[in-house]
C-alpha cells in the first residue's frame, strides 16, 4: 500500500519540488495550500503520472486546519508524513511571521495527529537564520533549556508578538525558526514513536530565496525529503546530517 505525505505550502517553491519527488518515488502526496493547490495538483499528475491531490490549507487559520482535517478524516485518509513546509520571510510582519513559521506547523501538527500513524514522520522546515547563536544569550538558554515546556514556549511566542518582534537579538523571522526547532525537540518527546525532526533546506533559489541563492530546489528538497524517512527523532539536519542549532 502507498504511503500518504501531506506537504504544507506544496503549490510553490520547494514543497511543490517536495511533493514532485515524493509522487515519482511512489507516494500518495496531499498538496496542502491557501491558493492553487487542485491546479498544482493536476499539474504535477501530468508531469508524473504520481496521485496527486490538492487540500485547501491556511496554516494561519484554526477554522482552515480543523477543516482541512475533518475532511481528510471523513476520508479515511491516514498520514504516513507530515512535512510543515509552509512558511514567509520578508514581510516585515511580526504577528504574521510567527502564525506562518511557528504557530502554523503546530496548528497544524495537533490537528493532524490523529491522522498520523504510529510509525510516522513529522518534518518541520527550518532556517540556518533560526540558528541559536544569532539570539542573545537569555534566549538561547531559554530554547535549549530541556525543561521547557510547549505551553511556556508558546505563551513566550506570544509575548514576542505583543512586543513588537524586539528584545531577543534578532528578526521574527530567525526566532521563528529557533523556537520551530525547540518545537521539534518538545514534540519528538510528546509524540512518540511519530518521529519529529527540523531539516533545513539553504538558501534556495526560490520565490522566497531569491534568484541569487546558491543552492538549487532539488538540492533543498533533497535536504527536506531527508526528514521523511529518517529514523531519528527530536533533531535538526541539513542535506541528511545532524547540526547543531
Amino acid at each position: 500500500m502507498a504511503k500518504t505525505a501531506l506537504v504544507t505550502g506544496g503549490n510553490r517553491g520547494i514543497g511543490q519540488q517536495l511533493a514532485r519527488e515524493l509522487a515519482e518515488g511512489g507516494w500518495d502526496v496531499l498538496i496542502g495550500a491557501r491558493t492553487n493547490a487542485n491546479a498544482t495538483a493536476t499539474r504535477l499528475r501530468k508531469d508524473t503520472g504520481g496521485r496527486l491531490r490538492g487540500v485547501e490549507l491556511d496554516v494561519t487559520s484554526d477554522d482552515s486546519v480543523a477543516t482541512c482535517a475533518q475532511k481528510l478524516r471523513d476520508g479515511a485518509i491516514r498520514i504516513d508524513a507530515l512535512v510543515n513546509n509552509a512558511g514567509i520571510y520578508g514581510k516585515g510582519d511580526t504577528a504574521l511571521t510567527m502564525e506562518t513559521n511557528f504557530f502554523g506547523p503546530l496548528r497544524v501538527t495537533l490537528a493532524m495527529k490523529p491522522l498520523l500513524r504510529d510509525d510516522a514522520t513529522i518534518t518541520n522546515v527550518t532556517s540556518g537564520l533560526g540558528a541559536l547563536a544569532n539570539l542573545d544569550e537569555a534566549h538561547r538558554r531559554l530554547l535549549r533549556d530541556p525543561a521547557l515546556t510547549r505551553e511556556a514556549l508558546v505563551d513566550h511566542m506570544h509575548a514576542f508578538v505583543r512586543a513588537g518582534g524586539r528584545g531577543w537579538g534578532t528578526d521574527a523571522y530567525g526566532v521563528s525558526k529557533a523556537a520551530l526547532n525547540a518545537l521539534t525537540r518538545i514534540l519528538a518527546s510528546e509524540l512518540a514513536p511519530i518521529r519529529v525532526n527540523s531539516t533545513c533546506p539553504g538558501w534556495v533559489r526560490s520565490d522566497m530565496g531569491g534568484r541569487n541563492a546558491p543552492r538549487s530546489l532539488e538540492e533543498g528538497s533533497a535536504s527536506v525529503r531527508f526528514g521523511v524517512t529518517a529514523t531519528q527523532t527530536g533533531k535538526v539536519f541539513r542535506d541528511g546530517e545532524e547540526i547543531a542549532f
